[in-house]
């Protein structure tokens, strides 16, 4: 498969590299896109075509298939043009600025086997994929809670002062929920499926010189009964990773490096019911699960993508799916925004109309002229 990149920034040039390194068996780069093009020039010294425009690349013939690594902004209308084109499209998440837009890239599909997928390679971390197999094997019975402290995407100042786009509503569409949080969003709901309403406090520029949300309250309920919680922050250092699952027959916590699974030998509905004990409860065990090695995230994505375009793979991460965690996240500063509680499915359409007027009162940061020292293997969590 011939692949172009489109955005040589931080993360496009990550995927340059693990395609380059014969990491994305069946893969070849042979064209990227960045503006200035100048700032490409490595790349045209290795022999890959190098253009200014992503228009340009596109209409070139020579992909099969393009990421675009782009600032959330232009999403939609890059990855429309592609998909219209008939090309293969990964997107770096988000999907989209808002669900409605994300709603308008995906009718741009011209074909039944043409791979639209989304970055959402946690999907591929050992310990969340332990605990899908786990779930749907029907270890936890039925859903109870579930709860998830994710403060430990912290972000310092010059992290939001680097790019005029980021953390602002005309750039991103949000802030923390839009741009580290589309990761724990994604697998929450490919985990436990998505809830039927949500009540959210989000505090915007609470901790950053920024207009978008940098800490995040939510509460959750599922069509079943069952609640959630799930707070963030990129303010907080050193910051926790917990997330906890808890089932009518059980429980499952990580912290993003194990998982423990905690049985209990009975339905607790049932032994509650039943028992004639005051203060018993069933008999419980243990499952730990440490994973044996680490999984290059972003490389299993990439790959799974030729696969799945060859036919021999389901794609993990489907571009569709991405719809859910835009919709979560719109539905979090929604709330805030009308100190309310909102239903899910999210009305996009009133959502896009406001968030326009955000966009419409949206500045673009200064971006300091200090050079940044970024070192991509410190984002990931």
């Amino acid at each position: 498969m011939k692949f172009g990149i489109i955005g040589l920034g931080n993360i496009g040039r990550v995927h340059a590299k693990n395609i380059q390194d014969g990491l994305i068996e069946g893969a070849e780069l042979v064209a990227v896109a960045n503006q200035p093009i100048e700032s490409i020039d490595d790349f045209k010294e290795q022999k890959i075509t190098c253009f200014g425009d992503a228009s340009e690349l596109i209409e070139s013939g020579l992909c099969d298939a393009v990421i675009v690594a782009l600032p959330t902004y232009l999403h939609a209308p890059v990855g429309i043009q592609a998909l219209e084109a008939g090309l293969h499209l990964i997107m770096e998440k988000p999907l989209a600025c808002h669900k409605a837009e994300g709603e308008r890239i995906l009718a741009a599909k011209q074909r039944d086997d043409q791979i639209v997928a989304l970055m959402m390679n946690q999907r591929t971390h050992p310990c969340y994929v332990k605990i899908k197999q786990w779930i749907d094997e029907g270890a936890l019975g039925e859903l109870q809670r579930v709860s998830w402290t994710m403060t430990n995407w912290f972000r310092p100042e010059i992290y939001y002062a680097s790019s005029p786009w980021r953390a602002t509503w005309k750039g991103e569409g949000g802030g923390m929920l839009m741009n580290q949080c589309p990761h724990n969003i994604d697998v929450l709901q490919w985990l436990v499926g998505m809830p039927t309403k949500v009540r959210a406090q989000c505090s915007f520029g609470k901790y950053h010189d920024i207009e978008v949300e940098d800490e995040v309250n939510a509460y959750f309920e599922f069509a079943n009964g069952a609640t959630g919680q799930f707070a963030a922050s990129t303010g907080e250092c050193p910051g926790s990773n917990r997330l906890e699952i808890v089932g009518d027959l059980g429980t499952i916590i990580t912290d993003g490096n194990e998982v423990k699974l905690i049985r209990t030998s009975e339905s607790v509905s049932a032994f509650s019911k039943a028992t004639d004990e005051m203060f018993g409860t069933p008999d419980i065990s243990e499952e730990i699960f440490q994973p044996l090695e680490t999984v290059n995230q972003h490389v299993a994505i990439l790959n799974n993508v030729v696969q799945a375009a060859t036919g021999k793979a389901e794609l993990i991460a489907p571009a569709t799916d991405g719809l859910n965690s835009l919709e979560l996240a719109g539905a979090m500063i929604y709330s805030t925004w009308i100190d309310d509680i909102v239903c899910l499915p999210l009305n996009g359409a009133a959502y896009e109309k406001a968030i326009q007027e955000k966009i419409a009162q949206s500045k673009p940061r200064k971006v300091l002229k200090t050079a940044a020292k970024v070192d991509m293997s410190k984002s990931y969590r």
